[in-house]
């Protein structure tokens, strides 16, 4: 951040964060749609499953599956708002706050990936 504001290339890190948050909202609806075609799939199972037992196997495997899966849209939903809280700081902030907000968005980034991994 110190070295985009002292040569006034904060134009292009605004262009980048708007690459990024078009990547992260571009993964957070993907893992929604994933989510939408998976609960529709288990549903299906569900309904035709005979045994009780296999039932509750089926409940707590999509349970998790939406935990998890909810979990990282949210994260990357996260990284989101706070790239655009930055992009509008670039200008005007000091240098460590717009560094706190990045590495926040990075933190939000690597849990949204990962939670959507583990999924």
């Amino acid at each position: 951040a110190r070295h985009v504001k002292d040569s006034d290339g904060w134009l292009y890190a605004i262009q980048t964060l708007r690459n990024a948050m078009t990547a992260q909202s571009f993964l957070a609806s993907t893992v929604l749609s994933l989510l939408t075609l998976i609960t529709g799939k288990v549903w299906d199972i569900l309904r035709s499953a005979s045994n009780k037992w296999e039932r509750r196997l089926l409940i707590i495997q999509l349970l998790t599956i939406s935990a998890t899966m909810l979990f990282s849209a949210n994260q990357f939903l996260q990284g989101v708002r706070l790239m655009t809280h930055a992009g509008f700081m670039f200008p005007v902030k000091n240098d460590t706050k717009v560094d706190n907000i990045m590495r926040k968005t990075e933190s939000c980034q690597w849990l949204g990936l990962r939670s959507m991994y583990v999924s």
